[in-house]
């Protein structure tokens, strides 16, 4: 087996969306609350509109079986994170009312961002952000997790970032990313993450307890 890390294309959204239905959606921590109903691996126009928007940015990798007609076994979906967007966004989910877990989801994941004030402590308006990273679950402690990242703090160095951030919701993608020199700038516990009456909602099983934001100066 022969794989390479390289640029995510336009081309290539059919085949990473179901590629991270499979092997991201069934394995994020966040996604096994009991109850959810997994996102679909078809999304709304809108939403296609949005991930090509971000895959123009020219940031998302990823690793592709030489070997095997160059089927994808690993992605990282990154893009632009902007102070003021990030702003926007926060103002925007903070006024609506989550009854779904997924409205929870998105809120706290936003909200997590805003708390860690990570463009105010490194005096920095934009940062690549990694959104999603996911290998093919037949194929993990190959390196190919790390592999990814590091190519994605080259590709964040030549496109003149200043910052690499993620949020890490599981135990595992935390040691990853704190083994590849990020500092955890802001984490909180999912037991403290409650809805309007009181309960807790992201119920992640062992061991992941807690998400974290990660970030390298780049």
């Amino acid at each position: 087996m022969t794989t390479i890390v390289c640029e995510m294309k336009s081309s290539h959204i059919d085949e990473a969306r179901l590629f991270l239905a499979e092997h991201f959606n069934k394995h994020e921590p966040l996604l096994q609350t009991p109850g959810i109903q997994l996102p679909k691996a078809s999304p709304d126009p809108k939403r296609r509109e949005y991930h090509e928007s971000v895959i123009r940015q020219g940031c998302s990798l990823i690793v592709v079986d030489q070997s095997n007609d160059d089927r994808i076994v690993g992605v990282a979906y990154a893009g632009v994170l902007n102070a003021s967007e990030l702003e926007q966004n926060w103002l925007e989910l903070s006024e609506k009312r989550r009854t779904q877990p997924m409205e929870h989801i998105e809120y706290f994941l936003c909200n997590i961002k805003r708390n860690a004030r990570l463009f105010q402590q490194y005096g920095v308006t934009d940062a690549l952000y990694l959104k999603m990273i996911a290998v093919d679950s037949s194929m993990r402690r190959q390196g190919l997790g790390r592999r990814l990242v590091t190519a994605l703090i080259d590709v964040g160095r030549t496109k003149g970032f200043p910052l690499l951030v993620a949020t890490c919701t599981g135990l595992y993608s935390t040691r990853l990313m704190a083994s590849l020199g990020m500092e955890c700038v802001h984490s909180e516990d999912y037991v403290a993450f409650k809805d309007e009456d009181g309960n807790v909602v992201l119920k992640p099983p062992a061991p992941h307890t807690k998400a974290s934001v990660m970030a390298l100066k780049l």
